[in-house]
Parts: structure tokens; sequence; C-alpha cells
């Protein structure tokens, strides 16, 4: 994100805003691609942690190739297709000037013959997650973003054109093909005896993939679905009132989901027979979201107008408030739909997930055009409050059936203690902001709060193993995380 900061300014430059732009939709092209994936990236994590025990560990080639060949031959016909259709976007979905079509339809043919690499960059990427090592994923993860956005700044400012740039996105993404294939024969050196293929691995791969890819198809629509009622009932005027709150509080989830591809293939290592341990990390993962979402939602919701205030002024203060008060709710609580949804497609069923997606998301369309068409935007705001609340829910109540969840754990220990910390947490700074003091008295305390609830969590919410885990992770951090790096999966504590 640092190296963004600096490198986007040389970018723009060297291109112009027109070529950004175009460049901004080659990657928004680039992230629908990931419909071709089919759902078979998260299934071969799945089912290689889930054989990563020694007693099973030989089913893994012929998984892993198989799926590789499975995601190649998918990125070839979807990149075929959408072949077809650039030539028809470029002239008549796309709004581009004359003098750009041909940079346009460069680079998006050079996207569509990319969509193999893409997706077998990924696939590899899950295997090293599969036997979680993220210390290797993140050795070339930074680096070839860094890469990227370091060559893009050089060559754009030499006067590379916008299908140069594409090209070298290509580039750097096959070199990290090659550091991933490397990974993953270091991770799992029984991928070294050879290429196999079994007809064995394609019906779980499938069938697993296929649930899969309907909730990556259902999850756009519920990203973005108000926004799209937004501009039809209201304005697209409106639509800023609404979009500037979601993205400021939308950076939280980077928390949630970094914690997610982590647990996801603990989880299938463990299995239904580790289902102990399963409930054990999903409980103490909820406790660990505690402590780093609830200041962010508190601050957002008791600071709202103060926020909007200094950051775009009294006019976005007045009306999107309210606004992003639901949305630090909606997002509060869909931080913690990262457990269970892992929990739920580890143990091995996914359509759990797909059909209440498939269930949700008409009724959230319906609430969603109601409520704004009766409140405006913060109606919009309050269906997204409600739709997280119907998904969490059920979410937790799939993973108790499943026995990845225990109620019981949430009534008492250290969870409880947790919810208590965090309740009090925000009573008080919301008790100060009331005291209608001024605004650079109420930040001081707020701040003194927040200090206060990480003594306080650390001292009644984790227990002495934690605090020595945390302390340890601490010192490997500083000591260059050497420590930390194992052969075989380790525990998710």
């Amino acid at each position: 994100m640092l190296i963004g900061v600096f490198a986007i300014p040389y970018i723009v430059h060297g291109l112009g805003a027109t070529g950004y732009g175009l460049l901004s939709i080659a990657f928004t092209v680039l992230g629908y691609f990931g419909l071709f994936d089919l759902g078979l990236s998260r299934a071969t994590v799945k089912f290689v942690a889930e054989n990563a025990s020694p007693e099973l560990v030989h089913k893994i080639p012929e998984l892993v190739w198989t799926s590789l060949l499975l995601l190649l031959c998918a990125g070839s016909i979807g990149g075929l297709l959408a072949s077809t259709l650039v030539a028809y976007a470029v002239t008549h979905t796309f709004n581009i000037p004359a003098g750009y079509i041909g940079a346009a339809r460069l680079s998006l043919y050079l996207l569509c013959a990319s969509l193999p690499v893409m997706l077998a960059n990924d696939a590899l990427r899950g295997v090293v997650e599969a036997g979680q090592r993220f210390d290797l994923v993140n050795f070339v993860k930074a680096p070839s973003s860094i890469a990227f956005y370091v060559l893009a700044a050089i060559t754009a400012s030499m006067g590379m054109s916008v299908p140069g740039i594409v090209a070298l996105l290509i580039l750097v993404r096959l070199a990290s093909i090659a550091a991933y294939l490397g990974m993953c024969l270091h991770v799992f050196p029984v991928l070294r005896r050879g290429f196999r293929i079994s007809r064995a691995a394609l019906k779980p791969l499938s069938m697993f993939g296929g649930w899969i890819m309907i909730s990556n198809i259902t999850q756009p629509a519920f990203a973005s679905l108000e926004r799209f009622i937004i501009v039809s009932r209201l304005s697209v005027g409106m639509l800023a009132y609404y979009s500037a709150p979601f993205d400021l509080v939308s950076k939280a989830l980077i928390f949630p989901a970094s914690i997610a591809p982590t647990l996801f293939p603990y989880f299938s290592y463990q299995g239904p027979t580790g289902i102990r341990a399963v409930s054990e990390a999903t409980s103490r993962s909820i406790k660990y979201l505690f402590v780093v979402m609830t200041p962010m939602a508190v601050l957002f919701i008791v600071f709202a107008k103060d926020i909007l205030q200094i950051w775009l002024g009294t006019e976005y203060a007045t009306v999107s408030a309210p606004v992003l008060q639901l949305l630090a709710v909606s997002f509060f609580l869909n931080a913690f739909a990262y457990v269970p949804y892992s929990s739920v497609q580890a143990l091995g069923r996914p359509e759990l997930k797909a059909l209440l997606d498939l269930a949700g998301l008409p009724l959230y369309a319906v609430a969603t055009w109601w409520l704004t068409q009766s409140m405006g935007i913060r109606g919009a705001a309050l269906a997204k409050v409600g739709i997280t609340i119907f998904d969490v829910s059920f979410l937790f109540f799939f993973a108790a059936r499943l026995g990845a969840f225990s109620v019981t754990d949430c009534l008492t220990g250290p969870l409880r203690r947790a919810a208590g910390v965090s309740v009090l947490f925000a009573a008080v700074v919301n008790l100060v902001r009331l005291a209608h003091a001024s605004l650079a008295v109420s930040a001081g305390l707020a701040a003194a709060c927040c200090a206060c609830y990480a003594i306080a969590f650390w001292l009644w919410a984790m227990d002495a193993s934690e605090r020595a885990n945390v302390i340890l992770l601490i010192r490997t951090f500083f000591a260059g995380g050497g420590a930390l790096t194992a052969n075989a999966p380790v525990d998710a504590r």
C-alpha cells in the first residue's frame, strides 16, 4: 500500500488521466475473471490440507495436478469466450475516446490470453496456504505486488502505454507462478514424484468447487446491489453520500479477511475428527476479532459526524453520518461471519453457504428496494445491516450444528469476558461523547478508553497461554520471523 501511494502519481502522470482510467478498467475486468476459477482454488486448499497428514499425503499430487489442469482448461476456455466480447465492450460498453480504442482492445485481449496464468497463480498459492506456510506466501505476494507498482511507475514515466503495463503485470504473475511452484515442491516434496491426473479427484474437486462458485457469483451482488438501487431510485449524486462512508469503513475488513485464509486450511486439516480443535480455534478467533474490531466500530459509530466533518466537510457529515453508523454495525457483524464461513466450508458443507446466498439475495434485493424508496440512503444502509444479521446468524447456526461452534463458550469463560469488556468499552466511549466536551477532549478521552480496553482485554479475556503466545509472536517478529517457520501444519493458536 505504501509503495502504491508513492508509485500511483508517477503512473497517472505517465499514462494521463484517460490512460490511467483505462488501466483501472483493465484491473476491474481482471477482478471479474476470478469467476472462471469455478471454485477450484478453494477446493484445492480444502482437499490438500485435508490430506496433509503423513498417512494421506500420497493423495496430494493427483489433487494438485488435476486441479491445475482443470484451471488451465477453464482459463483457456474462459479467456477465449471473453475475447469474443472485447470488440463490443470497447466500442459499446465503455465510453473510451477514439484515440485509446486500440490500446483498450489490445489490453483486454492480453488479459483474456493471460487468464490461465492468473488462475494457475491462485491455485499454486492455495497449495502453499494449504500447508499453512503463509510466510512463504508473503515472500512471493508482497514482492510481486511491489515489483508491479515500481515497474509500472518507471515504465509509465518512460512513455510505456497501457498495453505495456498490462503485459508487465502478466510477466510478474508468471514469475510468481514459478516461485509458488518451487514452494509447492518444498512444502509437499511428494509432488516431485511425478505429474499425475486422477479421475477420482475430479468429482470432489468439481462438486465442492461448484458450490463455491455459486457463492463467488452471488457475492458481488451482495457487495454492490444497493449502489445500483440508489442510482435507479434516488440519484447518482446520492450514491456519493453512501459510497464515501462505505469505502471508509470497509477497510476494517482487512483483519477478518486475513484470519479467514489461515483458518480454512487448519479447519480442513482437522476435519470432523478434530472438531474439538476446530471449536476451540473458532472461539479464540471470535475473541481476537472482538479486540480488533470493537474499537474501530465504536469510534465510527460514536464519532461518525465528526469523522465525516473533518474528512469531507459539513454537507457529508449531515447526510452521511447515519449511514456511516449503520455501515459500521454491518461491517462489525460481518467480521465475525468469516469464522463460521471458513468452518462450514472446511468441514465439507459448502452447499450451506451457497444455498444461504441464493435465499438471501432476493430478500436483500426486495428489502433494499423498499427501504431505499422510503428512507433514502439510510434505508440502503439499514438493509445492509439486515442482510448481515441474516447471514451471520445462519452461518453460526450451521457451524453449531456441525460442532464447530459452541454456544456454551459464548456464555462462559474468556469469550464471555471478551464480549463483556467490549460492551463496557462501547458504553464508556458513548458517555464520553455525550458529555458534550470539545472534540479534542473527547478524542483524547476516547484514546485513553482504547488503551484501558486493551489492558482489560489482556488481563481478563486472555488466558496465560494466549498471553505467552502473543509475547512469543512479538519477540519472533522482531527477531526476524525464523522461529515461526516450519515444514508441517502448525497449531492455529
